[in-house]
Parts: C-alpha cells; structure tokens; sequence
C-alpha cells in the first residue's frame, strides 16, 4: 500500500462514517451529472481555486503543490487516457458541477468542525475529494488545469466561484513557425 494510500485510510478512519458517506455522496452527486470531460475538468479546477482561495489563502502555493502531487499520484495508479474532445462546453453545466463540489466541500468541513475532527485529518479528507476527481486525468491534463487554477488565483480579478476553464483546446491545436513562444499557453509535462 502506498504512503499516499495509507494516509488518506488513516485519516478516513479517524473522520468516521458519516463523513466518510457524505464524502462518497458527493462523488456520487457530482458524476450524476453526467458532464463531459472537458466539463468535468473545468467544474473541478473551478472548486480547487475556490477552496485555495476562502478556505487556504494564507498558504495557496502550499495547497495546490499539495493538490498536485496527490493528484498525480493516483492518475500514476489509475493510468488515465487523455480527454477527448468531442463536444463544446456548456458554462451552466461546469457551474452546476463546482456549485456541488463547492457546497459539498463547505459541507464537508462543516460537518468534520461540528465533530471535533483535528485539522490535519479535515485537510486530508478535503484533499482526498479534491485529488481523486483530479487524479482521474492524465499528467499533462493535471498540469495545465493546475496552472489554469494558479493564473486565476494569482489575477487580482479572481473572485471565488468565478469558473476557471482548462484550455485543452488549445494545447490540441499546433504550433506555427510564427508564434510567440513566451505567450503560448502551457501544454503539460515533458
């Protein structure tokens, strides 16, 4: 069993049952919608600049290192394909999706303060949720949602629930010989 694995069991365990369900009711919810990938992505980069903002805002830089890694962790286990896209975006889908990820991570942490859960069991639980969503896409796709999620927090328009859209688009199209490299969006790892 792997470190990562074995720290989210732990703390699992200490958060109980009712957390525990209401966590997977959230997963449950969230997939009920039926959004496409491109739509998932998106509602989920949304809820981690969201949390990173009201609920870390002292320490973001912190947060979303922490979010990465645990997110490429498990794509690493789970060996998820690149997106495919084959259909546009609808906003009010992305924006359905963050709102139940957003309310159910309030949720979350409200129910785990009521029950006297200790922090750093509270951070793993809310990470756990956030990185397994995340975790279900490829390196490449985890990286550009993350500097996507670290451009929008960083802007000084940024207002928490505001949507932050993942250009996968973009990094399908090529290069030409003329473009500024220095303005090009990052397409992944190498």
């Amino acid at each position: 069993m792997s470190s990562l694995a074995q720290t989210i069991s732990i703390a699992l365990q200490a958060v109980g049952p009712v957390t525990g369900d209401r966590l997977r009711d959230i997963i449950v919810d969230f997939d009920g919608l039926d959004l496409i990938e491109e739509e998932r992505l998106a509602a989920v980069a949304t809820t981690i600049a969201t949390t990173a903002c009201t609920h870390h805002a002292r320490h973001k830089a912190v947060y979303l290192d922490a979010v990465r890694t645990w997110s490429l962790e498990i794509a690493a286990e789970l060996r998820p394909a690149p997106p495919r896209l084959r259909f546009a975006v609808e906003l009010e889908r992305v924006s359905d999706g963050a709102d139940i990820l957003i309310a159910g991570i309030e949720s979350l942490i409200e129910l785990m303060s009521t029950q006297s859960i200790q922090t750093k069991d509270r951070l793993v639980t809310e990470l756990a949720l956030i990185s397994r969503l995340l975790g279900r896409n490829d390196a490449n796709t985890i990286y550009m949602a993350l500097n996507a999620v670290d451009r929008a927090v960083n802007s000084h328009g940024f207002t928490p629930g505001a949507i932050v859209l993942v250009p996968l688009r973009d990094a399908s199209q090529p290069v030409g010989r003329e473009a500024n490299l220095a303005l090009l969006e990052p397409r992944g790892c190498a």
